[in-house]
């Protein structure tokens, strides 16, 4: 594994570790996986990236490592090579029945929603109960405007995901509304005010307002 990368802290037993950017159709993406310690002192990864042999080392000595999670298939292609360092890790993911027995395991630390409703991909959401951040992947991204980068502005913008957004290849595959709905007002019941996500910036205050304004035109 290789690309420099840095644990930050975001919150009492949640990490943030940015990976390198990816090629996705005609963007290239930041990444990011989410390390979560549960109550026994064993560690929840989420969305593994590429990092540094430093912070892997300090992943190592922060607990053993359990669960490797994909939370939808497109974020799955890295599990095996982590499994190759961690295989006492039970990998979760992408989201069908493998995830149920995992949540069981951690149901004390971590709630999970599967977000249904679009007719390509389903993605697992989470909340960190002790920290109260909401984990996503890829349905929300958000991106600020970069000065001089008027062609990237101009495409974050016709993609739907300047200053937070669903992506708009995204918002139209979701087909059936009423289990999105019922995906997102579920997610809504749990108490969180920050947001984590895949791809673009996190929300480190007010996130549930931030994700109501997003998702609007589900209740529409």
């Amino acid at each position: 594994m290789s690309s420099a990368s840095v644990l930050r802290p975001f919150g009492e037993n949640i990490w943030l570790a940015n990976g390198p950017g990816v090629r996705f159709m005609f963007a290239r993406l930041p990444t990011r996986m989410i390390i979560v310690r549960l109550g026994d002192g064993s560690l929840w990864i989420n969305s593994p990236v590429a990092v540094s042999s430093e912070t892997l080392e300090i992943i190592q000595k922060m607990g053993p490592v359990r669960y490797l999670v994909a939370p939808t298939s497109l974020h799955a292609w890295r599990l095996r090579s982590w499994h190759a360092i961690f295989p006492e890790a039970q990998l979760c993911g992408p989201p069908k029945a493998s995830h149920d027995a995992g949540h069981r395991a951690w149901a004390d630390d971590l709630d999970q929603v599967v977000f249904r409703g679009n007719v390509f991909v389903e993605e697992i959401e989470f909340l960190h109960k002790k920290s109260r951040t909401l984990i996503m992947a890829d349905f929300i991204q958000n991106y600020v405007a970069e000065d001089g980068n008027v062609i990237g502005n101009a495409s974050k913008r016709l993609g739907g995901v300047l200053n937070g957004g669903v992506p708009l290849d995204i918002r139209m595959s979701f087909t059936h509304k009423k289990l999105a709905r019922e995906s997102l007002e579920t997610m809504l019941t749990w108490d969180f005010d920050k947001l984590v996500v895949a791809h673009g910036n996190c929300v480190e205050r007010d996130a549930k307002e931030f994700v109501e304004r997003i998702f609007h035109w589900l209740k529409d």
